[in-house]
């Protein structure tokens, strides 16, 4: 298994310099642009999450980025030590969405506080959330598309 751990103070202005890195990394591991980008998304948003919510915009506090490649799976797992996520975000964040509802769905009718939640849902395969023992764990997962597949290619070349 490949992996990384990225960490950064809880400053926003860091934000953009780690999604830089995530997006650089996935297509290094083989996902398309578009992908790359999408995971680059999730992650900005997470983290952004992370220093505005947890940590309330408080600088001086850590934030997490693990990336695991293995068996043609990004695992992403964003984490902090600050407040833990709400029930209500924790359910919006995990609720599946209706086919109708993903039809009629409208980016502007949402709270910016739920825009993030809901994106990172939508681009991500599978998406969990666990707070304990003081650590807030956000943790996604996404599959490489078959033709792309340069992580089975080293594992299997090693």
């Amino acid at each position: 298994m490949k992996r990384l751990d990225l960490v950064i103070d809880s400053e926003l202005g860091n934000v953009s310099l780690l999604a830089v890195a995530v997006n650089r990394v996935c297509l290094q591991l083989g996902f398309d642009s578009l992908t790359a980008a999408h995971l680059e998304l999730c992650v900005a948003e997470a983290v952004t999450n992370s220093i505005c919510h947890a940590y309330h915009r408080v600088r001086g506090h850590t934030v997490k980025v693990t990336l695991a490649a293995d068996a043609g799976r990004l695992h992403v797992e964003v984490s902090d030590t600050g407040t833990p996520m709400g029930a209500e975000h924790q359910q919006r964040l995990t609720r599946e969405s209706s086919d109708s509802e993903i039809q009629t769905y409208d980016w502007r009718s949402l709270p910016e506080g739920g825009r993030g939640l809901k994106i990172i849902r939508d681009l991500m395969d599978e998406v969990s959330y666990v707070s304990s023992e003081n650590v807030n764990r956000l943790m996604m997962v996404k599959q490489l598309t078959p033709n792309g597949s340069r992580i089975d290619r080293d594992e299997h070349a090693g």
